[in-house]
């Protein structure tokens, strides 16, 4: 019968069959209790084969199974080579339609919008290609696709689609269905910020939205979006109450999109004041044990884009590109008039080079605060400044609380005591001609360290 031996760390298992010739299957390197159940149901197969009977069913059950894997398949082929099984027939050549479905079956783990996105890259891809093998696609079908998707998609959804395109060759590859190198290789599958659908949503126009809405749930999903900078409908309706800290007024954001990263799973951001009061209108009408914040929108497959459309030509408005992400973009630019980059990168869960590329704008309100204030000047002396710093901090409030407005009030300088700064800006320096510049630019900052008394004293 079957023996295991090990030659050199590899295991052997070798038997004479009815012909009287010594076989060898190399098992190469496996354990002894693997080597041993291998042996044994060889030792059936040669038994059945010699007595002309059916190999047992726990044999033939592991025969089966033996395709579920590449070594399997090896392993296979090997009994086959010694004539203990009958050779398997040539593997028909895999189609992108049969792959496709088996592929986006067996993702167990995966997000069920991570589904919906391949199943929508497998129809374009039946629609171009057709149900052909996918050894039949070559690099310059790829391009000519590319090229396809371009006249039909915008430059991120293209992108993409050629994104997922790549991900299923790869793993068709991994699995061995088709030889040579992946198509989807040479094209670029990188998603680029579109300047030409950014667009920054000014708070007049999302005060009227606000105002269309039909409830307060609507009033607090713009405000969310706009506002809070959160990511609509993932974010805004994985909020629940126990979210929202009520006594430090902050706000405990669950991220869906981020949380396969490490810490990427919530975000604190604060509760800005124009958040509080929508949210304390939807607290009022909640029903008492209700955990969600939103509670008309649980189903997976909602769509807020349509009812939000409805909303913004009630309010008189032209509807927008990207309209939630519009809205996510127009909080982050302005939340870099007054905080540094990595404070909002934080609040709002985003990099700072993908609020670079994706979120950031330039204004109309950047391009008339440029006209209507002065240049600093390096003669202004420290003063200045100081001054400019200080009217940083007090743009704060206008932008947290307020709607626009195009004559932004000057905060004054230093508790209110302008008079003291100008005086400061205004002191006439005498001329280098006597003294050396060294001792000029000394006086100057001796001055620029003198005490600023408040108004009266």
């Amino acid at each position: 019968m079957a023996s295991v031996s090990n030659h050199n760390g590899n295991r052997l298992i070798q038997f004479t069959d009815g012909q009287g010739i010594r076989r060898t299957i190399r098992l190469g390197k496996c354990n002894a209790k693997d080597a041993s159940t291998i042996c044994g149901h060889i030792g059936a197969m040669l038994a059945a084969k010699l007595s002309g009977q059916p190999v047992a069913a726990p044999t033939a059950a592991w025969i089966g199974a033996l395709g579920e894997t590449p070594y399997g398949d090896t392993l296979h082929n090997r009994l086959a080579a010694v004539g203990l099984v009958e050779p398997r027939a040539k593997q028909a050549a895999i189609t992108i339609s049969r792959f496709t479905e088996q592929f986006i079956a067996g993702l167990v783990d995966a997000k069920p919008q991570t589904a919906v996105n391949l199943g929508q890259t497998r129809r374009v891809l039946l629609e171009f290609f057709g149900d052909c093998p996918m050894q039949s696609v070559t690099p310059e079908k790829v391009t000519d696709f590319q090229k396809h998707l371009m006249g039909r998609f915008a430059e991120a959804t293209y992108r993409r689609h050629l994104g997922r395109g790549r991900q299923l060759w790869r793993a068709a590859a991994k699995r061995k269905l088709f030889a040579g190198e992946n198509p989807f290789s040479e094209v670029s599958t990188s998603v680029r910020g579109n300047r030409e659908r950014r667009q920054f949503i000014p708070r007049a126009t999302i005060e009227k939205c606000i105002a269309a809405a039909p409830d307060a749930q609507w009033r607090l999903i713009i405000a969310l979006s706009r506002y809070g900078g959160l990511r609509t409908p993932s974010e805004t309706l994985a909020l629940t109450w126990d979210c929202i800290n009520w006594e430090h007024n902050r706000i405990r954001v669950p991220s869906p999109k981020t949380e396969h990263h490490k810490g990427g799973d919530c975000r604190i951001i604060p509760m800005f004041p124009e958040l509080k009061q929508r949210l304390l209108d939807v607290f009022d009408e909640a029903e008492p044990g209700e955990p969600w914040v939103i509670t008309r929108y649980r189903h997976a497959s909602v769509n807020l884009r349509t009812t939000f459309l409805k909303i913004i030509h009630r309010a008189g408005e032209k509807p927008w590109p990207k309209l939630f992400h519009n809205l996510r973009a127009s909080r982050a630019t302005e939340l870099c008039e007054a905080y540094p980059a990595h404070v909002v990168a934080d609040w709002l869960g985003h990099s700072e080079a993908i609020a670079q590329e994706h979120y950031l704008s330039t204004t109309d309100a950047h391009f008339e605060r440029a006209v209507a204030e002065p240049e600093s000047k390096p003669e202004n002396g420290p003063c200045s400044a100081l001054q400019k710093a200080l009217q940083y901090d007090a743009v704060l409030p206008s932008i947290a609380s307020h709607a626009e407005n195009d004559d932004m009030q000057k905060p004054q300088c230093l508790l209110g005591n302008a008079d003291t700064c100008e005086s400061m800006q205004n002191v006439s320096m005498p001329g280098t001609g006597f003294e050396p510049a060294r001792a000029c630019a000394h006086q100057h900052l001796k001055l620029a360290r003198l005490p600023i008394s408040p108004p009266g004293l």
